[in-house]
């Protein structure tokens, strides 16, 4: 019985991230729709990302390279650490960024491991790779 209780947990946790993913889908079809484009039509095709998120994917803060928040806050050390390849199967620090200083949360970029960590363990990223890497998740303090 409590073998049944975890596995629809564990369901419902995938489920919970499907979710998310599919938000961000719909929020490309809308921009479609917005820009008059058919979202219906033959000549527009998705391609849902395979594999693992990053953190700016997850999140859509914008300061990876190139992205629109990187005037305004830099580029953010999960994408561009190139140590950190591949930890937790992302890329650079993305799926570490819990443990990078100089990464944004709650809409400001944050300093210390020991400061920002109790925010980072309650965070829905957070909680999405560690659903994704059961045992093999890496969380251990990172220098920058």
């Amino acid at each position: 019985m409590d073998r049944l209780l975890h596995k629809i947990e564990e369901l419902e946790k995938e489920i919970l991230a499907l979710k998310k993913v599919n938000s961000g889908f719909e929020e490309r079809i809308l921009v479609l729709e917005k820009n008059g484009l058919e979202t219906n039509s033959e000549s527009v095709v998705f391609k849902p990302r395979v594999g693992r998120l990053n953190c700016w994917e997850f999140k859509k803060c914008g300061r990876e390279p190139g992205g629109k928040s990187v005037q305004e806050l830099g580029v953010c050390p999960a994408a561009e650490l190139e140590k950190y390849e591949g930890m937790n199967r992302g890329r650079k620090g993305g799926r570490v960024c819990w443990a990078l200083v100089g990464t944004l949360c709650g809409g400001r970029v944050q300093g210390e491991f020991a400061k920002k960590s109790a925010t980072c363990k309650s965070c829905d990223f957070y909680e999405y790779v560690l659903d994704q890497e059961g045992k093999d998740f890496g969380y251990k303090l990172i220098g920058g």
